[in-house]
């Protein structure tokens, strides 16, 4: 049995859309599976036959027996989506599908270019980000067997050590947030004590509005290798807004922020909504705060002692690693392998 891997080709973005399937199919690599890169396209001229002729030839190399991770969604079709899985089945290949968003779960409805629900009961495992997104995948009907990744990694060999490691002596007690902006314009309004600094793609009306407040220290946006030499050691913000299209905050309840990743792994704690997914996994293992709101910032921020902030940034420190190790990829693919070769194994209990 060959094990393979899909990853997304596009051009580079800002956001982490490519970023996080490069490095879950960089990952798969280092585990034995080999690549099968998905080119997005638009298939509207295309007809139901040249979609699967265009699979094929894209999965020529893989037979029957083979184990496929695919990382959804590709951000092609939902023709696209349904094919492939369908075509996979046809020529006996197990499927397992690495569920990167759900969205209607993001939009609070479901989507208009695929039934989510049916697409994910035609795979043999789905990986999921974790219990509280399976639980509810269930409620709305998916049957498909799954395992859980916790959280997303965040690859980086290209920097020295120190730019992993915040201490009590270079850590200032303010917030950062990196991402879509679009979705956190909030911050034009960031009445708070503690500054925060912003990097990311903004309109430049929104830019304008950034800049504007004297609380907000807008940095612009980067590509993921020089935004990580110019992140501050402070706290990272993973706190979506609401916007006309989207329930960011409600989505939080089932996901795992790709920026919760990125900020551990470079050594910052986080402040989390209390009710979002991640929230459980960062207080438990001290990596950061979690808060009912934001009015709550100043205070949670000032209150935090210096011994428990030195205890905190060391626990980050060491959690960093296996974020930027890939460990909890391995460990998902891992899972998804024994159900799919050996869905009854457990493992029996001492007398």
């Amino acid at each position: 049995m060959k094990k393979w891997i899909t990853d997304i080709v596009q051009e580079q973005t800002y956001d982490a859309t490519r970023q996080a399937k490069f490095d879950i199919a960089t990952i798969g690599q280092s585990m034995g599976y080999q690549v099968v890169n998905l080119f997005r396209y638009s298939d509207l001229k295309e007809s139901n036959q040249a979609v699967r002729s265009r699979i094929d030839g894209i999965t020529e190399a893989i037979t029957a027996g083979d184990l496929l991770v695919y990382q959804y969604p590709s951000l092609n079709s939902g023709r696209f989506e349904n094919f492939f899985v369908e075509r996979m089945h046809q020529r006996h290949v197990k499927f397992v599908c690495l569920v990167h968003d759900v969205e209607t779960l993001r939009d609070q409805r479901p989507p208009k270019w695929i039934d989510e629900v049916a697409y994910f009961n035609k795979c043999d495992v789905l990986i999921v980000h974790n219990h509280r997104m399976a639980a509810k995948l269930r409620e709305m009907g998916v049957t498909t067997p799954m395992v859980y990744q916790y959280l997303l990694d965040y690859l980086d060999d290209n920097h020295k050590p120190d730019r992993y490691v915040a201490t009590p002596e270079n850590f200032k007690r303010g917030v950062v947030l990196a991402g879509n902006l679009m979705k956190s314009r909030y911050i034009a309004h960031w009445d708070h004590a503690t500054p925060i600094t912003a990097f990311g793609h903004a309109s430049p009306e929104v830019q304008e509005e950034f800049e504007a407040n004297p609380q907000v220290d807008y940095q612009g946006k980067f590509y993921r290798w020089e935004l990580i030499q110019r992140l501050p050691r402070t706290f990272g913000l993973a706190w979506d807004g609401d916007t006309s299209i989207y329930r960011y905050d409600d989505y939080t309840r089932y996901n795992h922020p790709h920026k919760v990743s990125m900020y551990l792994s470079h050594g910052l704690p986080v402040i989390v909504w209390r009710d979002a997914a991640v929230a459980k996994l960062i207080v438990t293992n001290g990596l950061g705060i979690a808060i009912d709101s934001l009015a709550d910032i100043d205070a949670a921020i000032q209150e935090i002692s210096d011994r428990e902030l030195a205890q905190m940034l060391a626990n980050v420190s060491a959690f960093g690693y296996l974020i930027r190790d890939g460990w909890f990829t391995r460990q998902g693919l891992q899972a998804a392998e024994q159900k799919i070769i050996s869905p009854h194994f457990t493992v029996p209990q001492d007398d």
